[in-house]
């Protein structure tokens, strides 16, 4: 008995020291935790900052967020709050119903709760009016392209203690009218999407994920090259699908909300998914035309398959902030930008917005052109 009693002591003891010796050594690889948090640095120890508790209240967080395996008990926490609770822990995301995920930005956007006003929203399109009236003249072209809302999508699945009394004072139904009154070019995307939310073979969105699906991304890239060569004329590569792929298991992007999770095990189990093959029929015969695209995120799945390679060329101005692919190689903003030099050399412009993203049209974009 007494044996026995030694050899639990014993692992008890090993069992607590595992962390420590996680924390020293590393020899379990651990997956890193996703999403965007502070890593907190090791605090200098001082005689002030000893005596007036500053380090010791530095030195606790900077201890649990090195300590052995903890992101790993973060992961099994937040799994227990997923099953038990139906609780997730992600800033931003909200768990709706069936476990669909959305962000709280688009839930926001599609009730009006971020509406700038309609003056607001008329100051904005007379702008942008101008400046494709200007650009037009020196023989080149505005676009706006309205992107799809997982929000608009599927509002049946947002959670009700979210739900509100549905509004046509919404920046996206507001812009989406008067741009189109205003005869601006338009793809109003969002509308789109609605209309084939039941006609499409496969789905549109993921239910992980707050990006359209790879399926839609590829489907819109398509549709925004057949748009650009009916209206400017311009013989542009030709995106080629070869094949459509069906996976039980989400992936590029189209998880991206369930990595927020950080859960533990495998991704939650969600409707199969079409991923197309395809590849770029270039037209070396033809000069590529200039583009420069003002966007958020909903751009990135499209510039990421080379469309500014293959049909353009031309510069992403992600948030009318950082420049790329300049800034793969050195930091380019787009104040270091001369505006006359980038006119000049452009022959077509696109801004591309979410719903959240309309409240702060073109990120400033258009004064910095029209001046």
């Amino acid at each position: 008995m007494k044996g026995r009693k030694t050899v639990l002591y014993i692992i008890f003891l090993i069992v607590l020291m595992l962390p420590l010796l996680q924390a020293l050594t590393r020899l379990v690889p651990e997956r890193e935790l996703t999403g965007v948090y502070i890593s907190h640095e090791r605090p200098s120890l001082t005689i002030q900052s000893w005596f007036d508790g500053s380090f010791q209240a530095a030195f606790e967080p900077y201890t649990n967020e090195h300590l052995g395996f903890h992101n790993s008990m973060v992961r099994l926490h937040n799994l227990f709050c997923f099953k038990a609770f139906h609780q997730i822990n992600a800033q931003n995301v909200v768990l709706g119903k069936e476990n669909y995920l959305y962000e709280q930005d688009f839930i926001d956007a599609y009730y009006g709760t971020d509406f700038i006003g309609r003056d607001s929203i008329l100051s904005l399109v007379k702008k942008t009016k101008e400046l494709q009236d200007l650009l037009e003249a020196k023989g080149k072209t505005l676009v706006v392209f309205l992107a799809p809302s997982k929000a608009d999508f599927f509002p049946e699945y947002i959670p009700d203690s979210l739900k509100k009394k549905e509004t046509n004072n919404s920046n996206y139904k507001v812009f989406s009218q008067l741009l189109k009154q205003n005869n601006i070019n338009v793809i109003d995307y969002n509308a789109y999407y609605l209309s084939q939310k039941k006609s499409s073979p496969h789905p549109l969105y993921p239910q992980y994920g707050i990006h359209w699906s790879d399926y839609g991304m590829v489907h819109a890239t398509d549709s925004l090259l057949r748009y650009l060569h009916q209206k400017c004329g311009y013989n542009l590569s030709k995106l080629v699908i070869d094949e459509n792929t069906i996976s039980q298991k989400a992936q590029k992007t189209d998880y991206d909300l369930g990595d927020l999770l950080n859960l533990a095990g495998r991704q939650l189990r969600g409707y199969p998914l079409c991923y197309p093959k395809w590849h770029w029929e270039e037209d070396t015969t033809a000069p590529k035309p200039h583009l420069t695209v003002i966007a958020d995120s909903y751009y990135w799945a499209i510039f990421n398959m080379g469309i500014q390679q293959f049909c353009f060329n031309g510069s992403f101005w992600y948030y009318n902030h950082t420049v790329y692919p300049e800034s793969y190689t050195t930091e380019t903003i787009t104040d270091d930008l001369n505006m006359k030099d980038e006119i000049e050399k452009t022959d077509i412009f696109l801004i591309m917005s979410t719903t959240p993203g309309l409240k702060k049209f073109s990120w400033r974009a258009l004064d910095s052109l029209l001046r």
